[in-house]
């Protein structure tokens, strides 16, 4: 009686050790990142950050100045730019991580070839208590554009710190043939 009582305290502490092990989430979704999330048209704000779009505009051709020579860019798909209002709250940082997540969910990083786009956000760091507005610029097959969320973090794969991430509305209209990014971004 007493082989079978050992046996019967095995198998059970066995059994709840499997269920402890599929319940527990695993090590990276508990240390990833603290998502808030929210709509184009909403001020997203996290603990240390607020994002709000103000416009999107898609083009095949963008246009900028760039220490006084003339930047033309095409693509064979779509430039994506989104003009936005960030704000930190409780320390200064950057926003080096800002992503563009597609209709297939395929991610897309701010356009390296783009970095010298005048306003570009990728080159500002936020100060608390002072909004800062600029441009994300992003370079997209069209057919990722029906449906895409922004997210922004201070890194990318931000582990234990904030991500904000805004679900945009569908880019009905057909892109622009040329934007010019201007002075002043716009």
């Amino acid at each position: 009686m007493r082989h079978v009582m050992r046996i019967l305290a095995i198998v059970f502490a066995a059994l709840v050790l499997a269920a402890l092990q599929s319940t527990t989430p695993p090590y990276a979704m508990l240390t990833g990142p603290i998502r808030t999330a929210g709509h184009q048209s909403d001020t997203v704000a996290s603990a240390t950050l607020s994002l709000a779009i103000e416009d999107i505009s898609n083009a095949r051709t963008i246009e900028y100045e760039h220490f006084g020579k003339a930047m033309k860019l095409e693509t064979s798909g779509v430039w994506v730019v989104i003009d936005a209002r960030l704000q930190a709250f409780r320390q200064t940082m950057p926003i080096r991580a800002a992503t563009l997540v597609g209709a297939s969910g395929r991610c897309y990083r701010q356009s390296e070839r783009a970095a010298g786009a005048p306003d570009s956000l990728a080159a500002k760091t936020l100060q608390p208590g002072l909004p800062t507005t600029g441009i994300f610029i992003f370079e997209l097959p069209e057919d990722e554009t029906t449906d895409m969320t922004l997210v922004v973090s201070e890194q990318y794969d931000p582990q234990l710190q904030d991500e904000v991430s805004v679900k945009l509305d569908p880019l009905v209209a057909a892109p622009q043939d040329q934007l010019d990014l201007g002075l002043n971004g716009d």
